[in-house]
C-alpha cells in the first residue's frame, strides 16, 4: 500500500480548464504481472474479471488479491492494437470483444458471449465486424448495455471516409439484442445497402463507453488524430463526421483533414474536446458511497498523459475537469462496483490492477 498526495495543476484544454484541487489517495495494488491488460468487468463486490491483450482472462478476488486464470475457447489474435479487449459482465453472462483472424490474414472486431462456470467460459460469437481487413489499428471495442441492448464500438481501422458509408462497420456504434440478434427498430434496418446492426456512424477509434443512469443515455470517448479527442453522446442515426472533420485536430504530419473544420452542419457535436490529444480511454459515470462528492461525475482514464480525470458533467456540459492523479502509467480502463470502490488498470507489458481509496 502506498500513500500518494497529488497537487492538481492547471493545464490548457480546449473548451474548458482543469480545476485546482489537492487530494490524498491510497493506491492499493490488487494484481501484477499482467501483460497489457485491457478491460475490467465487475462480477460482484468481491470479484473482477480482467482481460489481457494476449488472450488470457483472469478473475481477481479484490479482498484476498488472489488471481485465477479463466480458461476459454476463443482463438484471439494479438495483432497490432487488437487482441482480447473489452469485457462486460451482465445478467450472469460474460461478453468480450476481441480481434478475430478471418480468411487470408483478414481481421475483424468480434464479440462473443459466454457463461462463467467455475473457472472456465465457453464463448460463442454473436458479432463480427464487416468486412475483415488487414489493418492493425483502430479496433475500437468497448461494450455497454442499455435497456437490454448491447452497444459495441468499432474503430475505423484506418479506412477514413468509409465511416460515412453504411455498407460496412468501420467507425460505427453497433446495437444488438443481448443474444446478438438485431433489433427491428435499429435506424438502418431495411435501408438499401445498409448493415442492420449500425446505430451511429462517423467515428475514428472510440475506446470508451459508459451508461449514465442520470439521463438513461450512452456516452463515448473517441480518439482524434493529432488533437481532437472527445467525450460525447451516442445518438441514434447520428454522425460524428470522421474524416470530413477531425474535431479540431490535424493529421500527424500537420496537414488539415477535410476543410479544416472542427464541425459541420448536420453532424453531432462532441460535448468536450482535447487539443492536444490525451489518448482518451474508458469512462464511468460514478455512483456510490466511497467518494460521495463525485456522484454523477465522469471518471475518464487516459493513456498518453497517464491521468485519471474527473469530469463535472451537468446539464449537457462539462463544467470542470480535475486531474485526480497522474504518472502511474497508461490508464486503459476504470470501473466502479456497487459500493463505489474504484479500480483501474495500467496497460503495459508489466501491467497491474489497482484500487483507488481515500486516505481516511
Amino acid at each position: 500500500m502506498k500513500y500518494i498526495k497529488v497537487l492538481v495543476i492547471n493545464l490548457f484544454i480546449f473548451c474548458g480548464s482543469y480545476a485546482y484541487a489537492e487530494i490524498g489517495f491510497v493506491h492499493t495494488k490488487l494484481a501484477d504481472k499482467l501483460y497489457k491488460p485491457w478491460g475490467i468487468a465487475v462480477i460482484d463486490n468481491d470479484h473482477l474479471l480482467i482481460t489481457q491483450k494476449s488472450g488470457e482472462l483472469f478473475k481477481v478476488n479484490i479482498r484476498s488479491k488472489i488471481k485465477t486464470e479463466i480458461l476459454h475457447n476463443l482463438i484471439v489474435s494479438e495483432y497490432g492494437q487488437g487482441g482480447l479487449l473489452d469485457i462486460l459482465y451482465y445478467d450472469e453472462k460474460v461478453y468480450v470483444s476481441y480481434a478475430e483472424k478471418r480468411d487470408d490474414e483478414q481481421y475483424s472486431t468480434s464479440v462473443a458471449i459466454g457463461e462463467l462456470k467455475e473457472n472456465s467460459i465457453n464463448f460463442k460469437n454473436i458479432f463480427q465486424s464487416e468486412p475483415p481487413i488487414k489493418s492493425k489499428i483502430h479496433f475500437g471495442s468497448r461494450l455497454e448495455v442499455k435497456n437490454d441492448h448491447l452497444f459495441i464500438t468499432v474503430g475505423e481501422r484506418q479506412t477514413g471516409k468509409l465511416t460515412q458509408e453504411i455498407d460496412n462497420h468501420f467507425g460505427k456504434i453497433i446495437r444488438l439484442h443481448l443474444d446478438g440478434s438485431i433489433p427491428e427498430d435499429n435506424p438502418y434496418v431495411d435501408v438499401e445497402d445498409g448493415l442492420n446492426e449500425i446505430y451511429m456512424i462517423g467515428l475514428r477509434n472510440p475506446q470508451g463507453m459508459a451508461f449514465s443512469s442520470e439521463d438513461n443515455e450512452i456516452y463515448i470517448t473517441n480518439h482524434g488524430p493529432k488533437g481532437g479527442d472527445f467525450f460525447g453522446k451516442v445518438i441514434e442515426k447520428g454522425n460524428y463526421g470522421w474524416d470530413d472533420v477531425a474535431w479540431g485536430g490535424t493529421d500527424y504530419d500537420g496537414t488539415i483533414i477535410g476543410d479544416g473544420s472542427a464541425w459541420l452542419p448536420g453532424l453531432v457535436k462532441p460535448i468536450y474536446r482535447w487539443i492536444p490529444s490525451i489518448a482518451v480511454s474508458d469512462i464511468f459515470f460514478y455512483e456510490g458511497d466511497e467518494f460521495k462528492e463525485w456522484q454523477g461525475d465522469v471518471l475518464l482514464s487516459s493513456l498518453k498523459v497517464q491521468k485519471l480525470l474527473k469530469l463535472d458533467y451537468e446539464d449537457g456540459k462539462v463544467k470542470n475537469v480535475t486531474t485526480l492523479f497522474e504518472r502511474k502509467g497508461r490508464l486503459r480502463d476504470v470501473e466502479v462496483n456497487s459500493l463505489g470502490e474504484v479500480f483501474y488498470i495500467i496497460d503495459d507489458s508489466k501491467g497491474s490492477l489497482w484500487q483507488l481509496q481515500k486516505t481516511n
